[in-house]
């Protein structure tokens, strides 16, 4: 599917038919048919337009000398469709192409920091103020999708707190899983708007320099609330597993001490129960007394050890 967008006077963006010189056209999950016409239409190399289709396909810059062609790619964070269970959130590729006379956007999801610029006043014909706008976009998505893992981290430590369950255990591990996409992303992204203010395909004026340096702050402040977040995830899950081992130990301790002192009255009353001559007459009346104040000395002798020993 792709629409094209124009900026009016106005600055608002309209929606045309037609490919007009200076115009946006925004491709969600294209077709092949479609990614050749607008190859063909725009003079784009195909590739600019496959390679972020893939959702491996890293960020980066690539310039292609005979088309005058800058290809942009940069990872934006969506929420992960395979799980059901939680929002968790993976990072897909977008290709943002400069060519002479349009702006091309591609990617295989629909994004919502597009849907955001359209609301924008912008202008069209300034391809390049117009890439940076979608990157700031992008930057400023992934500040808003950490804040959101946090209220759901804390939402579940809270829990924690209280009781504890594998899912909250799975959804702690679903967060970090996200984090770990967003800082993988976040510090390849940064590498792209490094080359940005380096390259020469890109001609930036001093109000497009403010503005990639607006992006280049919001993408350093999501990787250090990134690294902030996983370094209080890992310092939570660490502490609750040493919580669970030590309840464990301290399950298991009380089990053998029960065993223990189970055992003992067990043993005397099986020695008194053979059939045999013992030093306790059978026609004792009070034999079944004697037993018990055996096993009862055992126990208190097994436990005033344990308890000096500080077993329990």
């Amino acid at each position: 599917m792709l629409i094209i967008y124009k900026s009016s006077r106005n600055g608002i963006l309209e929606i045309r038919e037609n490919f007009e010189k200076s115009s946006w056209i925004n491709m969600t999950a294209p077709s092949k048919e479609e990614l050749q016409y607008v190859s063909q239409l725009c003079n784009i190399p195909i590739e600019f337009l496959e390679d972020p289709l893939d959702l491996e396909e890293s960020a980066r810059i690539q310039y292609d000398e005979d088309t005058n062609c800058t290809l942009i790619i940069n990872d934006f964070p969506t929420i992960d469709v395979n799980n059901h269970q939680f929002d968790s959130y993976i990072t897909i590729p977008i290709g943002i192409i400069l060519g002479k006379d349009y702006i091309v956007t591609v990617c295989n999801q629909s994004i919502n920091s597009l849907e955001n610029i359209i609301k924008k006043n912008v202008n069209t014909s300034m391809k390049n103020r117009f890439a940076l706008e979608i990157l700031l976009s992008i930057s400023t998505k992934y500040i808003e999708k950490l804040k959101l893992l946090n209220k759901q981290r804390l939402k579940i430590e809270s829990h924690l707190r209280d009781s504890l369950t594998s899912k909250q255990l799975y959804d702690l591990m679903d967060i970090e899983k996200s984090l770990v996409y967003f800082l993988t992303s976040l510090k390849a992204n940064a590498v792209v708007i490094t080359r940005l203010f380096r390259t020469n395909s890109v001609k930036l004026y001093e109000d497009d320099k403010d503005l990639l340096e607006d992006v280049r702050i919001e993408i350093n402040q999501g990787i250090e609330t990134t690294e902030l977040y996983t370094r209080i995830l890992d310092s939570i899950t660490g502490s609750y597993s040493s919580l669970i081992s030590n309840e464990l130990n301290k399950t298991m301790k009380t089990l053998t001490l029960m065993t223990v002192f189970l055992t003992l009255p067990t043993l005397v009353f099986s020695f008194f129960g053979m059939n045999v001559t013992l030093p306790i007459a059978v026609n004792e009346p009070f034999s079944w007394i004697i037993t018990l104040v055996i096993a009862l000395i055992f126990v208190i002798w097994i436990g005033l050890t344990l308890w000096r020993k500080k077993m329990f």
